[in-house]
């Protein structure tokens, strides 16, 4: 029925049926004329004049071509049917020139009706294309960040998961850790930055040692003089052709150099990268990067893979703190600060239980509290707020230990944040650092 409505109001598309349309309506038009009497100049006529309906539809319909076309091939026709019996001199040429305006404005009408219709048929288009555009990048987007912030809120778990399992490895092993870690740091790397080819060497009395520890790709290969690799021995800095400007040329074999510099500012091995998956080099990724190299680094070190920091050791404690403070800097991952303290001697047990409980990325540093008694300071790297009170619940499961409790033996103080507390975080290393020498020097100057 709409089909039927639309032809009715419309018309037909193809032209060749429009034509014969307008013929039959001619035609049609052209025969009532005859049946109805033709008026005359000096006659006149009451009733409507039905043959003028035949051009209006016809323009109204097609516009002005087909509308004019349909007023001269009735008027053409009357005419020759007059000429035929003789009435040539009674042709009406008034009606006739009226049939012909009304056609011309009606056909003009349609003609102007449709352009309009047309331009506002091809806005509507355009507009539900760029809707559907809209809504599809839309969707889109909201997957992606969807995505991204499940990858956020993931990202330090996992760095820390990765971190810890490097570490369970490095303890196993007390000398050429190296050998054993380097094909897992280097896929560590490759999943955070996209490496393909790639290799780590470690740095033996200042050097490179030209065998390489792990390798990714077939078409990996060592170049000393490489300028890129020289700036980055020089700088100990992660160096991209990413951050190459524009009208500098890339002179490298390289697309990224990476230092494995450990807490003590101790070059431990360099990562070279001659090929990576371009859209995976953002300075997101690239800060990843140094900070997994940065933590994998102090893995390398044999003085560094300890389970457990002595009280004399409160200045390298230190280093790790200033380490997790670079790291929220640069990073924006964030580290959190836990101190147990006993309330005797004999407690002391639960402490070494905490100990032995330790997850292979924490670090422990055994000390006194002012008071002279036996505290443990507990760093979480790469651990928000909520991980360092998990860690804590999980410790009271364990060891019955609860701050709340009135019979608490061992205090609990913290979680201190590395990003809101770095301050009260200092200020207590050096309180509990009374007992160590070099720690309290350091708190001198430090005042």
């Amino acid at each position: 029925m709409s089909k039927l409505q639309h032809l009715m109001t419309s018309g037909f598309k193809q032209d060749g049926i429009a034509w014969l349309e307008t013929l039959v309506v001619s035609a049609i038009a052209l025969y009532i004329w005859l049946q109805s009497g033709v008026p005359t100049v000096a006659g006149t006529t009451q009733s409507f004049f039905w043959p003028l309906l035949g051009p209006l539809l016809v323009a109204l319909r097609y516009g002005f071509a087909k509308g004019f076309s349909c007023a001269l091939i009735i008027l053409a026709g009357l005419a020759s049917m007059m000429s035929t019996q003789g009435n040539l001199a009674l042709f009406p040429l008034s009606i006739a020139v009226g049939i012909l305006l009304v056609a011309m404005l009606a056909g003009e009408f349609r003609d102007h009706w449709q352009a309009i219709n047309n331009k506002r048929f091809v806005a509507h288009r355009e507009m539900s294309r760029k809707l559907e555009s809209f809504t599809q990048n839309y969707h889109l987007l909201k997957v992606s960040h969807d995505k991204l912030e499940q990858r956020a809120a993931g990202q330090a778990v996992s760095l820390r998961a990765s971190i810890s399992a490097l570490h369970d490895i490095a303890t196993l092993h007390s000398s050429n850790r190296l050998d054993k870690l380097g094909q897992p740091i280097l896929h560590l790397l490759a999943e955070i930055g996209g490496l393909e080819i790639a290799g780590v060497y470690q740095i033996v009395n200042g050097h490179i040692d030209v065998e390489p520890r792990a390798r990714l790709g077939d078409d990996h290969k060592l170049d000393l003089n490489d300028p890129m690799l020289q700036d980055m021995l020089e700088q100990r800095t992660l160096l991209s052709a990413a951050k190459t400007e524009a009208h500098q040329t890339h002179k490298s074999r390289y697309q990224l150099c990476i230092p494995m510099l450990d807490t003590q500012n101790v070059l431990q091995a360099v990562v070279v990268v001659e090929n990576a998956k371009f859209f995976q080099q953002t300075l997101a990724n690239h800060a990843l990067l140094s900070l997994v190299a940065s933590h994998a680094a102090n893995l390398l070190s044999d003085t560094l893979v300890t389970p457990l920091l002595q009280p004399e050791e409160g200045e390298l404690f230190l280093k790790y703190l200033a380490q997790a403070k670079q790291s929220k800097l640069q990073f924006g991952v964030d580290s959190q600060l836990v101190v147990y303290t006993a309330s005797s001697n004999h407690q002391k047990k639960r402490l070494d239980a905490i100990v032995n409980h330790r997850r292979g990325a924490d670090i422990y540093w055994a000390c006194q509290s002012p008071t002279g008694e036996p505290s443990l300071f507990v760093l979480l790297p790469l651990s928000s707020i909520n991980d360092a009170q998990q860690y804590i619940q999980r410790i009271e499961q364990l060891f019955g230990i609860s701050n709340s409790s009135p019979a608490a033996d061992i205090g609990i103080q913290g979680p201190f944040s590395i990003k809101n507390n770095f301050e009260e975080i200092n200020n207590l290393t050096y309180q509990y650092g009374v007992f160590d020498e070099g720690l309290a020097i350091h708190s001198i100057h430090h005042h």
